[in-house]
């Protein structure tokens, strides 16, 4: 037992050889990782996977010694713990000392053109440049204006700033964005039905959208789609759906006669139920944090448009949300109290018509902070995180779905979606889908892959989803061209 004892906690060298030793090899770890670049700390290949895992090994005598004491080991760890410490707390402090640990970002594209010396330097492969690129939606560095190898060793990416054309094409898109926002849907179909006043009869079928349901199944990173169910199959504009706070119903904007208001509809079958009973339209059902009430966005008498909540049956006064931001398209809860708002900005033909802007609420303050600007429609919140995502059209009219993370306060573009595919939602787990036309797809390790083609069902031009807090319903706004 004595001997048990002695071999636990004598150590075969002395203490203070041991500390020696510790920050000896550390100091070295760190200068070698400095003097042989960042792909230790980043993008790393195979070849710099097994050096480093040789080197913790091989460096393992030369803190130790001769000693395998239970005290021994456990000192050289505390000295670890202790000496990286305080090096990141003096360099936190001492800028010129972060520097030369940590280094510098450096260029490897500017003006569009790659730096092959920079490359060269750091190791970095233009297939690797390429790879880069495409984990973070860029197909072609035809498209980059400028990238960097960041402190990290992960390279990030600016895109070139859009011509005339693509400002041309941006400006529209927000447009006909203030325009749905302001105008009820069905100004837009009398307007429409005018135009083909003149065209023959066949051709003056009245559009039409219904909202409509898919059962999910996920299974470890895959995701079955169920048979899809028109939940309101009427003539007539039912857009904007979202989930209860328990799943079991639908909530949507349904216009009739230029009159909107929010209904209800079970998930698993039963008959529609209208919530707002007003003068005014209400579009935009979403369900406060608490549960007890849903906030909708109301025009009210004189065509202001500000947020307000009723309670979660309809039954109720309303109350205001936010008395002085405004005009407001869209919304979506963050917290609590805390929720993003999309603010339209000022009439067509003005000089800030294209001035909409995604800004953060506190909605006991009433004040908002602009976070982002050329945002699209889709807001969601990222199930587990602190954080929302949205659509954010960037240099060269490319869109992105784009994170803002609350607790860091800034943006992070995440993917680009594919083609059309303007709504996105992320299921409990995290997983990020997006529909386009008829097909459903899957953000993977890959990139998007499809796990749905509806058109068996007549279903097309796939817009406005929403995902149940389960995670197995996924409602969406169709075309109504299909058979109940």
């Amino acid at each position: 037992m004595q001997t048990i004892w002695t071999d636990m906690l004598v150590s075969g060298v002395p203490l203070a050889e041991k500390v020696l030793r510790t920050i000896a090899v550390y100091v070295f770890l760190v200068a070698g990782l400095r003097v042989f670049g960042k792909r230790e700390l980043g993008a790393l290949n195979p070849l710099d996977v097994i050096v480093l895992l040789l080197l913790s090994n091989t460096v393992q005598n030369a803190i130790i010694g001769n000693d395998n004491s239970l005290v021994g080991g456990l000192l050289g760890a505390a000295v670890l713990f202790i000496i990286n410490q305080a090096l990141v707390r003096y360099a936190y402090r001492n800028p010129r000392v972060r520097r030369m640990i940590e280094g510098r970002t450096e260029e490897v594209m500017r003006d569009g053109r790659v730096i092959n010396v920079a490359l060269t330097r750091n190791m970095i492969t233009r297939d690797e440049l390429q790879a880069a690129a495409r984990k973070q939606g860029i197909e072609h560095l035809s498209s980059v204006e400028c990238a960097r190898l960041e402190l990290s060793g992960q390279l990030s990416f600016t895109l070139k700033e859009p011509g005339e054309l693509e400002r041309v094409h941006r400006d529209i898109v927000a447009r006909l964005a203030a325009i749905e926002a302001r105008l009820p849907a069905v100004v837009l179909l009398i307007a429409l039905g005018a135009a083909l006043a003149t065209a023959p009869l066949g051709a003056q079928a009245r559009p039409q959208t219904d909202v409509w349901i898919v059962p999910l199944k996920q299974s470890g990173s895959t995701i079955a789609v169920g048979l899809p169910r028109n939940l309101t199959h009427r003539i007539g504009y039912d857009n904007q759906p979202s989930f209860t706070a328990k799943g079991d119903a639908v909530l949507y904007t349904a216009t009739d006669n230029g009159q909107s208001d929010i209904w209800r509809v079970p998930v698993r079958g039963g008959a529609p139920k209208q919530l707002t009973h007003t003068s005014e339209s209400e579009y935009s059902a979403t369900v406060t944090p608490d549960g007890r009430f849903f906030s909708v966005i109301r025009v009210e008498a004189d065509s202001t448009q500000r947020l307000w909540k009723f309670p979660i049956d309809g039954d109720g006064s309303p109350s205001l949300v936010i008395e002085n931001i405004k005009p407001i398209g869209y919304h979506v809860w963050a917290g609590d109290h805390t929720l993003f708002v999309y603010v339209l900005g000022g009439p067509l033909g003005s000089a800030n018509a294209n001035a909409s802007t995604l800004q953060l609420v506190d909605d006991r303050i009433g004040t908002g902070e602009i976070v982002a600007r050329n945002v699209g429609r889709a807001l969601q919140r990222i199930p587990g995180r602190d954080a929302i995502s949205y659509i954010q059209t960037v240099k060269d009219s490319a869109s992105w779905i784009t994170e803002y993370d609350l607790k860091a306060k800034q943006s992070r573009r995440l993917v680009v979606p594919p083609k059309t595919a303007d709504y996105h939602v992320w299921t409990p787990s995290g997983a990020l889908i997006v529909a386009a036309e008829s097909k459903v797809y899957m953000l993977t390790d890959a990139g998007w892959g499809e796990i749905a083609d509806l058109a068996s069902a007549g279903i097309k031009g796939i817009t406005r989803l929403a995902m149940s807090p389960k995670g197995d319903w996924l409602a969406f706004v169709a075309e109504d061209n299909a058979t109940p």
